[in-house]
């Protein structure tokens, strides 16, 4: 199995099926900000970002924000979000601190997932922790200068896992 090819893969954060969260047993979502639930420059979370959030925890499952992002940026959608876990400068896609999340919780790795918009970031990281990994398509096509180098290199990686089947923009739901 590739690091890089996600186990769910989604066109954004509102076509998520939840049901299927729960069949694979996940009760914890891990989700990442900028460019998963909203642009990186955008200041303030919008309605469908609330709306997706309170419907995940509706269906108990449990909802914290995991990003490589900023203490201030974190905590003020947090805030806006009614998330009370918030993990920023995460160091994605390292594992370390994905374990410790998973420790803290008192979750299996069986029982995690992280949403988020990048191959080299989120699902590499996912993979590399052990837990279940959701790929969206990225809200924006604008991105961070750090974030543009490596998109050129998650082309490379798509066009490789074309080879198993796997295309970009092939939606699983």
């Amino acid at each position: 199995m590739s690091l890089f090819k996600p186990d769910y893969y989604i066109s954004s954060f509102q076509a998520m099926d939840i049901d299927r969260l729960k069949r694979a047993g996940i009760r914890l979502l891990l989700c990442d900000i900028d460019n998963t639930l909203m642009a990186y420059n955008e200041a303030v979370p919008n309605a469908k970002v609330v709306a997706f959030i309170d419907r995940i925890k509706a269906h108990g499952i449990e909802v914290a924000l995991y990003s490589n992002a900023s203490k201030k940026r974190a905590f003020r959608f947090a805030r806006d979000l009614h998330v009370s876990q918030v993990y920023y400068l995460s160091l994605k896609p390292l594992p370390f601190k994905f374990w410790k999340v998973i420790k803290a919780h008192g979750y299996t790795k069986k029982e995690v997932a992280i949403l988020g918009d990048q191959l080299f970031t989120d699902m590499l990281g996912g993979h590399l922790a052990g837990i279940y990994t959701i790929l969206t398509a990225p809200i924006s096509k604008i991105d961070r200068s750090s974030t543009k180098f490596t998109r050129k290199f998650e082309n490379l990686v798509f066009k490789h896992l074309e080879k198993s089947g796997f295309r970009k923009g092939e939606f699983d739901g």
